[in-house]
């Protein structure tokens, strides 16, 4: 009896938890939830810089596509009655064929295609030209691609560019000869600032005709 009784007394003891205790239990919890905090503001980060590397990527991929298209099909050609020959012009840098939208042209790019039967017919120019057009803090790439006088297509290739794009040539683009290799050097940052440096890339792509 004795010791049932001394179990119930344990039973209905009702002492909680000690200052010290609680004071120490406190202390770890707070030491996890740092810790935790942490971890996961570092995930977060490094997603959403991981994201913001992802869309430049993907811009410079997108228009690279274009370019290496357009680049591969320079090639402006007269025709020379007294040859019968069709001489190449300057391809590169060239007037555009149509008028093209608000901002700072980078480069035009042309080639001659031909509609007609008749080989001494004249061919008609198609010309690309790519715009640099102002955005908040930076700038939109835009491809325009006129037939003649007509504008066939204007289409948004890149975003959030820092910095104006430029042309390089393996030989002068204004020249009479027509460059083999025409490269686009591009800079693209993540407008909210994520990813870090900017990512830069050079998009070359070769002429077909000779």
């Amino acid at each position: 009896m004795r010791l049932i009784r001394r179990w119930r007394a344990l039973a209905s003891r009702d002492e909680g938890f000690t200052l010290p205790e609680l004071i120490i239990t406190v202390a770890i919890i707070g030491i996890v939830a740092v810790g935790l905090t942490g971890v996961v503001i570092s995930y977060l980060k490094t997603t959403t810089d991981t994201q913001a590397r992802l869309t430049e990527s993907h811009d410079v991929q997108f228009v690279a596509a274009y370019w290496q298209r357009d680049v591969a099909s320079i090639g402006v050609r007269s025709y020379d009655a007294g040859s019968k020959s069709f001489p190449l012009q300057q391809s590169v840098d060239v007037a555009p064929a149509c008028s093209l939208p608000a901002g700072t042209p980078i480069v035009t790019l042309a080639w001659s295609t031909y509609t007609s039967t008749d080989s001494t017919a004249p061919p008609t120019t198609v010309t690309v030209s790519y715009v640099a057009e102002p955005d908040t803090g930076g700038y939109n790439l835009v491809r325009t691609r006129c037939t003649g006088a007509t504008k066939d297509s204007e289409l948004e290739v890149m975003h959030s560019l820092n910095a104006l794009p430029t042309v390089t040539c393996d030989i002068s683009c204004t020249s009479a000869t027509v460059p083999s290799a025409v490269s686009l050097n591009v800079s693209v940052l993540d407008p909210d600032g994520h990813g870090g440096a900017a990512l830069t890339a050079t998009l070359s792509g070769e002429r077909r005709q000779t």
